[in-house]
This record gives C-alpha cells, structure tokens and sequence, in this order.
C-alpha cells in the first residue's frame, strides 16, 4: 500500500511538472510570435547555444571507439557560440564532423544537427534552413535530435514568414518605381537580420533600378555585382540568381541552380531527388552540402558506389583528406572520372552549347 502511495505520488509530481513545462513552452512560443523581426533573431541565436551543449552531452558520452563523435562533440561543448565562429571551419573542414556522420546509426541525425545549431547560433539562418529541411527528412522520430529539430524548424519557418512579408513590402515599392522607398524598407530588415540573401539582393535590385532612373547607370557595374552576389551566396549558396549569364559555363551553372525548383515535386521521387540536389550541389561546388546528401543517399538509393565516391570526393574538395582509406578501389581514379564526367555533361547540356553559338 505504502508503494502504491509513493507510485501516486511520484506520477503526480512527474504529471504537474509536465504540464508546468508544457505551459512554459506555450508561454515561450506565444511570446515568439509576437515578437519583432529582431527579436525573434535574437531569441533564435540564443535557443541555438541554449541547445548546443546538450547535443554536445550526447556526443561525448559515446564509447572511446566512435572517437569522431566524442572528439567532434568535445570540441563543440569547449567552443563559446555567444562569440563569433566559422561554423564551416568547425564542421565542413574538420575531419572529426565527418567522421562522426559516418559513425552515427543511420537515422540518428545528431551530428548535422549539431551542425544546424551552430549555423543559427552566429544568425546564418538561410543556410541553416537550407540543411534543415533535408536533414529532418531523414530523421527518425525517436532520435532526440529531432525533437531539437522540430521545434528548430517552427521557429524558423515563423520567422521566415515575417522576413518574406517585409521583403514584399520593398518589392511592392519597387514595383511602383518607387525605389528609394524600397531601399529604406531592406536597409531596414537588414539591420534586423543582416544575413538575409534574399533582403541583400532586393537592396542591390533596387540600387541598380535606381542609378538607371537618376542616369547613373555607368555604376551598375559586373564588378559592383560580383561582390554583391558572394555576399548574398554566403548567406544562402543555393540561392536563385535572376541576372544574366556572362559566359557558357556560368550559363550552365545558372541552369543547374535554377532546376533545383523542380525537384521534391512528387513525394515518390523523394529519394532520386535528394541525390540529384547533391548533383547540382557538387556541380555548385556547395561541396559540404553536397557530401551530406551523397552520405544520405548511402543507405536509400541503388547508386551507393557512385555515392561513396562522390562523398569522399566532395570531403577531399573540403581539404578532408584522411578518411578515403578507408574505403576500397582506385580512389583517385574515381576522382579522374567524376571531374571528366562533369565537364561532359556541362559542354553536352543545350544550355552551355546555345550559349556557345
């Protein structure tokens, strides 16, 4: 009788704390949404380095011999994200990141989203996104990753909602031909949230509108615009480039980024989808989201050879070049072929010979 007393006590205790925690989070998210564009960056940047040192808890309690794992972990709980970090440095280009995917159990997504959190912890929420959404398709439920990931991505998505409703206001004005006002209006989210591809080349659309109205055209130059599209393809590497081509292979390789709106239109299709997202990924040389879906792709496709080459590839690209032993064949023949086959397949596309012409 005693026990059962203790038992119904304990369920209480553990049945009230639950639903304080539930209220807490209901109070938490009400409080997100109404919140400003900035202060949803903010509150994002400080849930991601809330999260982090728990991810990293999982990762170094692993068994010494998934030394990726531990060491990738240990050097996550050691670095401060309230500072600023290169997140690529610390995971595209660090041998233990990749190492720790391959030791992780298929479906058990810890490592990259470890990787996501870091991303939003310095505010880079476009890219984070961009491996958000793939990385949760290959999540299992029961991981504790995803979890992170679920409420990660309704924090996104809320914000990103926002941006894109400020962003359409700068458009309407632009639309109108009322340029300054729309340069006021991105400037504005920029201060906001600075990392924003698509707010950056709204800003640089509307300048360049606006030096052709006030007869300045002659500062719309190709050099002004290349260092303006490698601001905006830091923040998001994927993102869409409506500006002309300025020769045949940067013809094709606008193609090859544009096509990416055609895939996960048919939800059979998911899986060949993911790995030609990592095709163009490659041929974008967006090599470590490339990897990581070449990785995915392992376990899901018939094409697993050409996966593990393209993978060990893509790493090699990254300076990762220590874990190809670890694999069987001609490694560096493999390499050979996968850069040959892509200048085929460049040169023969209609896209790069009608520019050709």
């Amino acid at each position: 009788m005693k026990n059962k007393t203790i038992f119904y006590l304990l369920f209480l205790l553990f049945t009230n704390v639950m639903l304080i925690a539930q209220k807490d989070n209901e109070k938490s998210l009400q409080d997100y949404k109404n919140a400003s564009l900035q202060e949803k960056f903010e509150m994002n940047k400080s849930y991601a380095i809330k999260v982090l040192p728990i991810l990293s808890s999982y990762q170094t309690s692993v068994e010494d011999i998934f030394l990726g794992v531990k060491n990738f972990g240990t050097m996550v709980t050691q670095t401060n994200f309230s500072e600023q970090q290169d997140v690529l440095k610390l995971t595209s280009h660090n041998s233990d990141y990749w190492r720790a995917c391959m030791e992780m159990e298929a479906g058990n997504q810890l490592i990259p989203t470890t990787k996501i959190f870091m991303l939003v912890s310095q505010g880079e929420f476009d890219y984070a996104f961009k491996y958000l959404e793939v990385v949760k398709m290959f999540s299992i439920p029961e991981a504790y990753a995803d979890l992170y990931l679920g409420e990660l991505k309704n924090r996104l998505e809320l914000f990103n909602k926002q941006l894109n409703s400020e962003i359409e206001k700068g458009i309407a004005e632009h639309d109108k031909g009322n340029f300054e006002k729309a340069i006021s209006i991105y400037a504005e989210i920029i201060k906001q949230y600075p990392n924003s591809a698509w707010t950056n080349f709204e800003l640089f659309y509307s300048q360049s509108e606006l030096n052709k109205k006030n007869g300045e055209g002659k500062r719309n130059t190709i050099e002004d615009w290349n260092s303006k599209k490698k601001n905006i393809l830091d923040h998001n590497p994927f993102f869409g480039l409506p500006i002309s081509a300025q020769n045949a292979e940067d013809a094709y390789l606008l193609f090859r980024r544009n096509s990416i709106g055609q895939l996960f239109r048919d939800k059979n299709e998911t899986v060949d989808d993911i790995y030609k997202y990592a095709d163009i990924a490659m041929d974008l040389e967006i090599y470590d989201f490339a990897a990581q879906l070449y990785w995915f792709s392992l376990s899901h496709t018939d094409k697993n050879e050409d996966s593990i080459y393209k993978f060990l590839y893509c790493i090699e690209k990254l300076g990762v070049t220590n874990l190809k032993q670890n694999f069987k064949g001609n490694i560096e023949k493999e390499f050979k072929n996968i850069k040959k086959n892509k200048e085929k397949e460049m040169i023969k596309s209609e896209v790069y010979k009608s520019y050709k012409k």
